[in-house]
């Protein structure tokens, strides 16, 4: 085939082979064999690239041409942006064609155009002649541009981490978007390796920049020369030396100079007032957070908005944030390879404290939400703006303002206890420093309490007792925390004398109840259970935690009714009940995988890691053990595509901490194998038989008279007790709302109940085991990268 002519603005480009692709084109398979199969149908004029910078547009194009170029045998020839033929130079364009098409014959493959950064350029002349000469053209844009006849083709970032383990870092290194920053990190460091310290950082690090092939690139030399850890630190202080263009130029030259991409700002600078308030978020944020920070009016933020992410100075993406009513499925972010702009230090303070502000009153209504029933909305929240609040409290104790750092805490507290993790963060240790300066009496109790709580689930009950012994029951009760003194007194003593620690804690949910939060009386409550059973009263602990349940399920606290029937599961394994025990985890996971991975691995950190189980070392097994089994079990839940939660990871590293790298390991690989239920029951050993106590009799059949109970009372009992409502009896067993009434009340006069609560603690010990039914979540499948296990294994569907 003839070789074209040297033609002006136009070099021809040395066809490659297809199959040696460089490290920045990792992940891109899928969109080579699309694009490849687009330029070689003969009714495609062309196909037009288009994505934010640094998305790797350019580098696919030309990968692309490439390999249309190895295959076919057709001429490509690239020009830049700059050089393509202004709609007035006729000559270049006729010029430019008749190179392409010289020489060419019937039935040979079309000619390749390839043009970069076409929304830069005059291209529709350019475009309507090589439609006439039957030119294929490859083109990239930020947008595609109107009138230009191309198949549009979107060039989306590449796919980042959902969560990271330790049990399996040959997955995390198969992430695209790990697998391209490694790369990149290799080839400066090639004794890089990623291992157990940097995996989550490295993860964390792919998240943060969206996947972003350019951004990757830029940070994994930062990462080469210093760290993982100082790149990712970079990242949220938007510190990493992003270039800025000599077109862009600062972002006001960005919104005022350039014809094809943003339009002029707005006279009063509502714009550039967002994008340099912009800098002040960590790990992207939501549009109510902007406009709250920034204090612009509502008619002018939209306007202002959409001029940012025209000129893609600001992207968007459906992750969720968080709002001050729920979530969002909306979320901005500053692009990696944007210009920063620097606030002057007073605005920037005042920025910063307006931020603090903002996602300390998010915190208090995320933890409001999950309170009171809408749980969901509000571990979405605070999971979607965990590096802002971070940020938030950073910032409000740089400025002393400890009490608003402690109601900040006062938040986070409920969403640590619902994913497992309270006494850790995402990034590391958040725990109160003895340097904080506490302003008042009552945010000095605070921070000491937050302290001994922080000893206590560290196994140091005695450095906690030192500190809960400079607090009077005076001051504890004038400062409204006389409930959580007496919970933390009574799990330092817990070991040394179970019976005054296990009366204390049922104090303190006494306290909780009468001051109103039932939500922490709850979570009180089933510690207090658990500590009697371990004392061997598994009557009362099982009594408790039905009390527990039916309380959790009227107030629409799924969080909590999750893990009383994990309670329950234990105490039922501890007996030797395997039916019931089943029946317990499947009605917790079915009532938990609703609120998503954190909450399902949450109820099990917190029930396998209690405090009320006072040997630190036998709570950082159980949650390891739990860690292994949940890995097995995490393609089973159904996840939001592209929403990484970083459930496990969370947890991982201070339980690691406690119970060291070889320990760690080998629990981790034990949960692997076992099936929750088998968890479960190994928690604690079950208690003595009390010799009036009968041993558990056979299960008989639901038909069958128990006790002095009929058949069918019976029946309507064991439905009680699995929690069904009086309305669910009656369509279960086909009868009147009105007999089930009936046969409860005849039941509690038999048996000298006073409540359902007591018939179902009656039927759980007396009567026959619950549920008859094949189990909905007893699998043996498990997910192809998941190790074989030896037995069946309870896993959500």
């Amino acid at each position: 085939m003839p070789v074209p002519l040297p033609v002006k603005n136009a070099r021809p480009s040395a066809p490659r082979p297809p199959t040696a692709f460089p490290a920045d084109m990792v992940g891109r398979n899928g969109e080579m064999a699309a694009l490849s199969a687009l330029l070689t149908d003969p009714s495609t004029p062309g196909v037009l690239l288009t994505g934010v910078p640094g998305a790797g547009k350019t580098r696919l194009a030309a990968e692309t041409a490439a390999a249309y170029s190895a295959s076919t045998g057709a001429t490509t020839v690239r020009v830049e942006a700059a050089d393509v033929p202004s709609a007035d130079d006729t000559d270049s364009v006729l010029d430019l064609l008749a190179a392409l098409t010289a020489g060419r014959d019937a039935g040979e493959a079309r000619p390749l155009l390839l043009v970069d950064d076409l929304d830069r350029s005059d291209h529709h002349r350019l475009l309507r002649a090589c439609a006439v000469a039957s030119v294929v053209v490859l083109g990239t844009a930020r947008q595609p541009p109107a009138a230009h006849g191309l198949v549009p083709f979107p060039v989306d970032p590449l796919p980042v981490p959902l969560d990271c383990s330790a049990l399996d870092l040959g997955a995390l290194a198969r992430v695209p978007s790990v697998q391209l920053y490694l790369a990149c990190l290799r080839t400066i460091n090639p004794a890089f390796s990623l291992q157990l310290h940097n995996q989550q950082v490295i993860a964390r690090t792919c998240v943060e920049v969206g996947g972003n092939p350019g951004a990757l690139c830029r940070t994994a030399r930062v990462a080469a020369l210093e760290s993982p850890e100082v790149a990712w630190a970079s990242l949220g202080g938007r510190t990493v030396p992003y270039p800025v263009r000599a077109e862009d130029g600062d972002a006001c030259a960005a919104l005022d100079g350039d014809p094809q991409g943003a339009p002029p700002r707005s006279a009063d600078g509502a714009p550039i007032r967002l994008l340099a308030h912009c800098q002040v978020f960590s790990g992207g944020f939501g549009p109510e957070a902007l406009r709250h920070i920034t204090a612009v009016a509502p008619e002018e933020f939209s306007s202002a908005l959409e001029t940012l992410l025209r000129g893609h100075l600001l992207t968007a993406s459906t992750v969720p944030s968080g709002r001050l009513d729920g979530t969002a499925r909306f979320r901005l972010r500053l692009p990696p390879d944007g210009p920063a702009r620097r606030l002057p230090p007073p605005e920037d303070t005042a920025a910063r404290l307006a931020h603090a502000r903002y996602y300390a009153d998010l915190a208090r209504a995320a933890a409001d939400r999950i309170v009171s029933g809408h749980q969901r909305s509000g571990l979405i929240a605070f999971w979607s703006e965990e590096r802002n609040l971070r940020t938030a409290l950073e910032t409000l104790l740089r400025h002393g303002r400890t009490g608003a750092a402690l109601d900040l805490v006062d938040g986070l507290r409920v969403y640590w206890r619902a994913t497992g993790g309270w006494s850790t963060w995402a990034e590391g240790r958040l725990l109160p420093d003895p340097s904080w300066t506490a302003a008042g009496h009552r945010d000095r109790l605070r921070t000491d309490l937050l302290l001994a709580e922080a000893g206590i689930l560290a196994g140091q009950p005695e450095a906690a007792t030192d500190l809960l012994d400079r607090i009077t029951a005076e001051a504890a009760r004038a400062a409204g925390l006389s409930a959580r003194v007496t919970r933390l007194r009574g799990l330092c003593v817990l070991a040394a004398d179970p019976g005054r620690g296990t009366a204390l804690l049922v104090g303190a949910a006494d306290r909780h109840r009468s001051d109103g939060d039932r939500h922490e009386a709850r979570h009180v409550s089933l510690e207090a259970a658990l500590a009697r059973f371990r004392l061997g009263d598994a009557v009362t602990a099982a009594t408790t935690a039905l009390e527990v349940l039916a309380a959790a399920q009227q107030g629409r606290d799924t969080l909590v009714a999750g893990a009383a029937l994990l309670h329950l599961a234990v105490f039922a394994a501890a007996e030797g009940r395997a039916q019931a025990t089943v029946h317990y985890c499947e009605r917790a996971l079915s009532a938990l995988r609703a609120l998503g991975p954190t909450a399902v691995l949450g109820a099990i950190a917190t029930t396998l890691g209690s405090p009320a189980l006072p040997d630190v070392v036998e709570r950082a097994t159980g949650t390891a053990r739990g860690l292994g089994a949940f890995h097995t079990w995490r393609g089973a839940f159904p996840e939001d595509a592209g929403t990484p939660d970083f459930a496990m990871a969370r947890l991982e590293e201070p339980v690691r901490e406690l119970l060291g790298e070889a320990a760690f390991a080998r629990a981790l690989v034990e949960g692997t194998r076992a099936s929750l239920p088998d968890l479960l029951a190994s928690l604690v050993p079950a208690p003595a038989p009390s010799a009036a106590t009968p041993a558990d009799p056979s299960p008989p059949d639901t038909r069958t008279r128990i006790g002095p109970l009929t058949p069918r009372q019976t029946e309507v009992s064991r439905l009680v007790a699995a929690g069904l409502s009086n309305r669910q009896i009656a369509h279960r067993l086909a009868i009147s709302e009105w007999t089930v009434v009936n046969h409860i009340r005849d039941t509690m006069k038999k048996l000298g109940c006073s409540s359902r609560v007591e018939i179902a603690g009656w039927m759980h010990h007396r009567g026959p085991h619950p549920s008859p039914e094949p189990p909905l979540f007893l699998r043996t499948a498990l997910p192809p990268s998941a190790p074989a296990l030896s037995g069946p294994t309870l896993i959500p569907s």
